[in-house]
């Protein structure tokens, strides 16, 4: 029964994994290329920093970006973690066979509030304290020069 178990723990865990990773990693790379391609229209600071409004954008932008993208990835997620099978390749066969396309689509819009409403307060405490930390690396940094 322990085998089973710790067996049952690691599946959830890499199927976690299967999903978080590529969210991840859509996030990021869309948050930096909306980032970019945004801050050509808004003007930087004299710091070369974009405003609060500009990063908080493109974050609520990169986050229904990777919720659209691996969507079906959550589904699939989720549907392994609370059913009883716990073969992927099964659960996204019956999913393929049951609803067809329809399973890329499944509660898509609650993970795009979800996500966005996330990345909007994950970038703004990201980028402020990143500002703060350069503020006081430069103090410290001038302090030590004089």
């Amino acid at each position: 029964k322990q085998w089973y178990q710790r067996r049952v723990a690691i599946t959830a865990g890499m199927i976690s994994l299967m999903c978080q990773v590529p969210t991840s990693a859509i996030w990021w790379a869309s948050y930096n290329a909306l980032l970019e391609s945004i801050g050509m229209y808004a003007r930087p600071n004299k710091n070369g920093r974009h405003s609060l409004y500009v990063q908080g954008g493109c974050g609520i932008l990169s986050g229904a970006a990777s919720a659209i993208f691996t969507n079906p990835l959550d589904v699939i997620r989720t549907r392994v973690q609370v059913g009883r099978i716990r073969s992927v390749r099964h659960v996204t066969s019956t999913l393929w066979k049951e609803e067809g396309k329809s399973m890329f689509y499944k509660g898509l819009s609650a993970r795009i509030t979800a996500m966005s409403s996330n990345s909007l307060l994950i970038i703004l405490g990201y980028e402020t304290v990143k500002r703060l930390s350069i503020k006081d690396s430069a103090s410290t940094n001038n302090r030590s020069i004089r």
